[in-house]
C-alpha cells in the first residue's frame, strides 16, 4: 500500500530524471519507497532485532537450517535493514553490503541505523559485479536483492554472473536471490540459468502477497527439509516464522545424469 494512503508522514524525499526516492514514518516505523510504488526497506526505530517487512524476513529462510553462518554479502543494500538485523540479533556477524547508489547508500546511514562503520559491518559504493571480481572472500549467505524497472536485470541471472556468486559462497554457503519477473517465460528463462550452475538443486520459496520468488540455490547439495524441533528452535533464536516459511519451500532435485 502507497504511504500516500496512511497517516504516515514524509521525511525526506529527492527526485532525479530517472526515479524518486522517499522516506516515511508512521509510529515506530520507517520505511524507504522508490517511485512511490516500490518499498525497498522498512524498520522499527525502536527495535532494531525486529525486521516489519515480510520479504525481508523471507529473504532469511535459510536461517532456518541452522547451517553456520559467519560473514553474509548483500548485494544491493537498500535501506540496510537487514545489515541492522543481523548486527541486533547476531553482533558476532560479520557483513559487506554492495549498494550502487551513493545516495541510497547515504541514506541508509543517516536514515536507517546502519551499523556503525568501526562494526563489523561494511557499506560499499559500488556495482556487485566489480566488486565480486576484486575480492577473495567467500560468505556463508549471498542476499542478491536487484532490481531495474521492477524486474531483476538479465545480468543478474546470466551464467556468468551466477558462477562468480558460486564461486563466493563457502562449502555450505547459500546464494538468495529475489527474482522479479513480468512473465513465466521470464522466470522460467531465469531458472533455467540458475539451475546451469547451481546443478545440485535448488530451492524455492514463494510469496502469495507479493510477485516475487525466492530461489535458495547451494553449491553442492540440496538442503535438507529441517525438522520441527530445529524450526522452532531457530524461530526462537532468530524470530523470524520459519515452520510458516518451510511449509511453501519448493524443491527442484539435481540434474539426473
Amino acid at each position: 500500500m502507497s504511504p500516500r494512503l496512511s497517516q504516515a508522514q514524509c521525511i525526506y524525499r529527492e527526485e532525479n530524471v530517472d526515479s524518486r526516492l522517499e522516506i516515511w514514518d508512521e509510529g515506530n516505523h520507517r520505511s524507504l519507497w522508490f517511485d512511490d510504488v516500490i518499498l525497498q526497506s522498512e524498520i522499527c526505530l525502536d527495535n532494531p532485532a525486529k525486521l516489519p517487512n515480510p520479504v525481508n524476513r523471507a529473504m532469511l529462510a535459510p536461517l532456518m537450517f541452522d547451517l553456520p553462518v559467519q560473514r553474509v554479502l548483500l548485494a544491493g543494500c537498500g535501506g540496510g535493514a537487514i545489515a541492522r538485523w543481523f548486527n541486533a540479533r547476531a553482533p558476532a556477524v560479520a557483513g559487506d553490503a554492495v549498494e550502487l547508489s551513493p545516495t541510497v547508500a547515504r541514506l541508509a546511514r543517516e536514515y536507517f541505523d546502519f551499523p556503525a562503520p568501526a562494526g563489523r559491518w561494511r557499506l560499499l559504493v559500488d556495482d556487485i559485479r566489480k566488486y565480486l571480481a576484486s575480492t577473495s572472500r567467500r560468505y556463508d549467505y549471498m542476499l542478491v536483492d536487484l532490481e531495474e524497472k521492477q524486474i531483476t536485470p538479465d545480468w543478474v541471472v546470466s551464467v556468468p554472473f551466477l558462477t562468480e556468486c558460486a564461486n563466493h559462497l563457502t562449502p555450505n554457503g547459500i546464494l538468495v536471490l529475489n527474482l522479479i519477473s513480468h512473465s513465466i517465460d521470464d522466470a522460467t528463462d531465469a531458472l533455467f540459468a540458475i539451475r546451469q550452475v547451481f546443478d545440485a538443486g535448488i530451492t524455492l520459496l514463494g510469496n502469495p502477497d507479493h510477485d516475487n520468488l525466492l530461489v535458495l540455490a547451494t553449491p553442492q547439495a540440496i538442503l535438507p527439509s529441517p525438522m520441527a524441533e530445529t524450526l522452532q528452535r531457530q524461530e526462537k533464536r532468530w524470530g523470524i516464522e520459519f515452520t510458516a516459511l518451510a511449509r511453501r519451500l519448493k524443491q527442484i532435485p539435481p540434474v539426473a545424469i
